[in-house]
């Protein structure tokens, strides 16, 4: 038998932890932020040395043969065939092989491994510099297969296209396209809606937004995007909101929205013939997965009474002033050309029509691409709310 003396209390056990305090949560919380900032600072460190890398007159001479040597292998479509896996895993040996002898095997796996939380930290934060999104770049196709596919299509439509006219931006090369040339075929292309081929893509109901489809008679590699958008409003109204004569400043109360930061008019090349400034402020992220630059100009000519009596019509692209040439594309913004006629069912309401090229295969899904030309209603929403409508029609 134990004698009481020789007894012990059990341990306490709390049946509860003793709550936080405020000041000790606030203290996990900041030193969890410093630990993330000193973990995003090394990554930016070390995403540096790879751009430094990757711009060396022997790597760019490596990847570049490399890319010669296998592009033609590749072709549009869903479909991967085995080699396509081959060569990725070539490249990523190739890759590693330089990149180790330049910045170490430490570095390069540490940037592996962190890569993904750094592009998920960055989104809501500051853009990281411009050598980082180029290393970001190079380590994507590295390591991601649709990457790695997607660049290999580039660099096979770049050299198609190498026999056109081209020309070089920042290292970039842009087809160059005569926007006199697509002005005169806005009859041609309005006429040809009609014709069979067409297949309905997608159909938001919200923003009255139709996209069709149409594969190309000449070209196997591309097709032809047709969005109807109906508007509520008469023409004379979608003239006012859309059109040449209302002045540009007053037009911003309608025309500047969350990416349209602001526009200006650099040039006016004739009557209705202009070249734009226009500024974004979309997120790095989608600057970077669409090449999309924060300031670009835009070359627009409009005819009015074209193709038909009382129609408004015009034709956009992108636009570079050094060389005073028209692109076919920069980043997301392509070659449209745009045609207003009224609703021949209904005078309140006008019809716009958007033509423009694409990829026969393209890395989004095809019902996405409304999203890119939800514009034109939102402007006429706050077109109807603005003081120029209130002054003009009155009150709605």
């Amino acid at each position: 038998e134990v004698e009481r003396g020789n007894q012990r209390n059990p341990p306490y056990i709390p049946l509860h932890p003793r709550p936080q305090s405020r000041t000790s949560r606030r203290e996990d919380r900041e030193r969890q932020r410093e630990t993330e900032r000193e973990r995003s600072a090394t990554m930016e460190a070390d995403l540096k040395l790879i751009a430094v890398a990757i711009k060396k007159p022997e790597f760019v001479k490596v990847q570049d043969e490399f890319f010669d040597k296998y592009m033609n292998e590749f072709e549009e479509g869903d479909e991967n065939k085995l080699i396509y896996t081959t060569i990725h895993n070539e490249y990523q040996e190739l890759v590693e092989g330089l990149l180790t002898k330049e910045v170490g095997e430490e570095l390069l796996m540490r940037v592996c491994e962190g890569m993904e939380g750094f592009i998920e930290a960055q989104k809501e934060g500051a853009q990281p510099a411009q050598e980082c999104v180029e290393a970001i770049d190079i380590m994507s196709s590295m390591g991601e297969f649709l990457a790695f596919k997607g660049t290999m299509l580039y660099k096979r439509k770049e050299k198609m296209n190498a026999g056109s006219a081209t020309m070089d931006i920042a290292g970039k090369k842009f087809s160059v396209i005569d926007l006199d040339g697509v002005m005169g075929t806005i009859g041609e292309l309005q006429a040809a809606q009609d014709d069979k081929g067409w297949d309905r893509v997608a159909h938001d109901k919200a923003l009255q937004i139709v996209l069709d489809m149409k594969q190309s008679d000449t070209d196997k590699d591309t097709r032809y995007a047709r969005y109807r958008i109906c508007i509520d409003m008469t023409m004379e109204q979608a003239i006012d909101c859309f059109g040449p004569e209302t002045d540009i400043e007053v037009s911003k109360e309608w025309t500047l929205s969350e990416y349209v930061k602001d526009f200006s008019l650099h040039k006016e090349n004739s009557p209705r013939d202009w070249i734009f400034k226009m500024e974004f402020t979309f997120p790095w992220i989608v600057r970077y997965l669409m090449s999309m630059p924060l300031e670009m100009y835009l070359r627009v000519k409009m005819k009015m009474d074209y193709p038909a009596p009382g129609d408004m019509s015009w034709v956009e692209a992108p636009y570079d002033v050094q060389s005073n040439k028209c692109l076919e594309s920069q980043g997301m913004m392509k070659v449209r050309a745009w045609v207003v006629h009224a609703d021949p069912s209904d005078s309140s309401k006008t019809i716009l029509t958007i033509l423009e090229k694409h990829p026969s295969k393209g890395w989004f899904p095809d019902s996405t691409l409304i999203n890119t030309v939800a514009w034109p209603q939102q402007n006429a929403t706050k077109f109807k709310k603005s003081a120029f409508y209130k002054q003009k029609y009155g009150e709605k």
